[in-house]
């Protein structure tokens, strides 16, 4: 049984309307087709997001704010081993443009 690998992850925060402030793990490398991606929060769990909600309605989150999250993603059942990426990945968005 080999080690399990890093999952790169973005923490971003909603910056306005009914869910301003909620907290969002965005996985920009786990592709799900038609431009969009993984995405995981308390609240609605698994689902995808793209490049335009994330850069558009998002912010990056603190470590104070996507501290629980955190926790939540590398205990069970889903133990990630997460790779905190500060900033989002610029080819995502040019993909977005397209």
């Amino acid at each position: 049984m080999g080690t399990k690998r890093e999952t790169i992850v973005c923490f971003r925060t909603d910056k306005r309307g009914d869910h301003k402030g909620d907290v969002t793990a965005v996985f920009p490398f786990e592709d799900e087709g038609r431009g969009l991606m993984a995405c995981y929060a308390h609240i609605g769990q698994h689902s995808t997001c793209d490049a335009g909600w994330v850069t558009g309605n998002t912010r990056p989150a603190t470590a104070e704010e996507y501290a629980d999250l955190k926790r939540e993603l590398e205990s069970a059942p889903y133990r990630y081993r997460l790779a905190i990426r500060d900033r989002f990945p610029s080819y995502r968005t040019r993909r977005a443009a397209r």
